[in-house]
């Protein structure tokens, strides 16, 4: 009986023997494994922040430049308007000049409207805080009471967005 427990016993210290080896072995491509995955994580970490910095010059460079095309077009109504100023200095005839700043702020205005910009519209409508700021208010018996009557300032929109509030008189 004694032998058999021997027997035993070794079989189950050559199958632990084994389990062991086995796990030893798992253990050792798990850390292999572990190394690579890391080195793969270090790398990716690497390229995106590489991204991220090449993305942000490109954004920054993006916004240096991002007038360049409107100060292009708005360049030639600077020149209309030199031209417009020599003109008025040798010449006396004022009618000139007004007609030549009317040509030249139609250009401008038909320019600024292609890129995006509106006119709000303001004398006459119901007083909105959005697009007004309100100067004053005074009696008036043509208008009812908010209704914008007077206009000290124009405002505009660039695309659906208000960027100068109109400056006005309102009716109490």
């Amino acid at each position: 009986m004694e032998k058999e427990q021997q027997n035993k016993k070794k079989v189950n210290a050559a199958k632990l023997k084994k389990r062991i080896s086995t796990l030893n072995n798992e253990i050792k491509k798990l850390k292999e494994e572990n190394t690579q995955l890391n080195d793969k994580l270090l790398r990716k970490m690497a390229e995106f922040d590489n991204y991220r910095k090449r993305t942000e010059r490109e954004y920054l460079d993006r916004m240096k430049n991002a007038n360049e095309r409107l100060i292009t077009e708005i360049i030639p109504v600077i020149d209309d308007l030199e031209r417009s100023i020599e003109h008025a200095k040798s010449n006396q005839d004022l009618t000139g000049l007004v007609e030549g700043s009317e040509l030249i702020y139609k250009k401008l205005i038909s320019l600024l409207e292609k890129e995006g910009l509106k006119l709000l519209i303001s004398i006459g409508e119901e007083f909105d805080p959005e697009k007004h700021d309100a100067l004053l208010q005074a009696d008036n018996s043509e208008y009812t009471s908010g209704t914008v009557i007077n206009e000290h300032l124009k405002g505009y929109e660039l695309n659906g967005k208000v960027i100068r509030h109109a400056q006005v008189i309102v009716a109490k």
